[in-house]
């Protein structure tokens, strides 16, 4: 069919703009079957085996049945341990600290893991020693004794969201806030909005524009500035931020019981990088700031898996899956 010389000239030149062009590659999907990957490298950072202290070739062993790693600490690490008697109840919550040189000290006692966190810079130890009331009193341990060095109560079932060496990021029902402990100040909110995770470091705060259950949305926003949106995403939620602030995890923003099937890595604006799939993911943490370790359900097998990108490899022994 004869086209007008101008209508081919220009369909010509459009051509030639999309070839001079290259298109963005799309993200690529790794699916992570630990029965189908190599065996790559011992995990580099500091984690739990069955129960059991490990970095590198140093294994310690822990008070209790089980233990998970609550932050690193003025070179060592607090970590967090309980008990599981025959009923599946749990007993003798406690928090440790591991020193450098391989000494385990009883620091907190009838304390959980989901209670307590670290300050980032490692100084301090902070938690909600009553969950479930409405009125709780935030506490600042040393992370060293155990030594209540300063508390507050707030109303609205404060958590504790993020900290560092002197104020924490508190969450009620009502609105997320900093109390400065070190000189007991409360500062105004920071929002009303439902938040999730934080990290004062990197000036960053995951908020969602109302309850996502009755069509919300995620919003990653500036911490010290939270009307500047850093991303922003109707289906995914963050579960991550890597160690240099510059990637993130994310997944479904309704995800609920055994964990996401799908989970994807993303430049801290939102860019993907990576997809990976499993039958389910139970956890997920940085190694460095380039790799990612996620825990590895998947049909047959499970395992720990290092992924940088789409590279990934095993980076425990897969084990027979366990039926959830």
């Amino acid at each position: 069919m004869h086209r007008p010389t101008s209508v081919a000239l220009l369909a010509t030149l459009a051509v030639g703009a999309a070839l001079a062009v290259p298109a963005q590659a799309a993200a690529p999907t790794a699916d992570l079957q630990p029965d189908r990957l190599a065996r790559g490298a011992d995990i580099a950072v500091p984690h739990i085996e069955d129960g059991v202290f490990v970095d590198g070739e140093r294994r310690l062993e822990l008070p209790g049945t089980e233990a998970e790693t609550v932050g690193a600490s003025l070179g060592g690490w607090m970590v967090a341990t309980h008990r599981t008697n025959g009923v599946g109840e749990t007993r003798g919550h406690r928090v440790v600290h591991v020193t450098p040189s391989g000494t385990v000290r009883t620091v907190l006692r009838d304390i959980g893991p989901t209670t307590v966190v670290v300050s980032e810079d490692g100084s301090a130890l902070l938690g909600v020693s009553q969950t479930g009331r409405s009125r709780a009193t935030v506490k600042q341990w040393s992370p060293v004794t155990g030594t209540l060095s300063t508390s507050r109560s707030f109303r609205g079932y404060p958590e504790v969201v993020a900290a560092d060496g002197v104020k924490v990021l508190l969450r009620t029902t009502t609105r997320t806030f900093f109390w400065k402990f070190a000189k007991d100040r409360v500062r105004r909110p920071l929002t009303t909005r439902l938040t999730g995770l934080a990290s004062i470091e990197h000036d960053l705060l995951a908020t969602y524009t109302q309850d996502p259950y009755l069509g919300g949305c995620t919003r990653l926003a500036r911490l010290r500035h939270p009307k500047v949106t850093v991303w922003k995403s109707c289906t995914d939620r963050v579960a991550a931020i890597s160690p240099d602030g510059t990637q993130m995890l994310t997944f479904g923003i309704l995800t609920d019981g055994l964990g996401p099937g799908e989970m994807h890595l993303r430049e801290i604006d939102g860019t993907k990088l990576a997809t990976y799939t499993t039958s389910w993911f139970s956890g997920w943490e940085w190694e460095s700031p380039t790799a990612v370790l996620l825990d590895v359900n998947g049909q047959r097998e499970s395992a720990t898996v290092r992924c940088t990108l789409a590279a990934c490899e095993n980076a425990t022994d897969p084990v027979k899956v366990e039926a959830p």
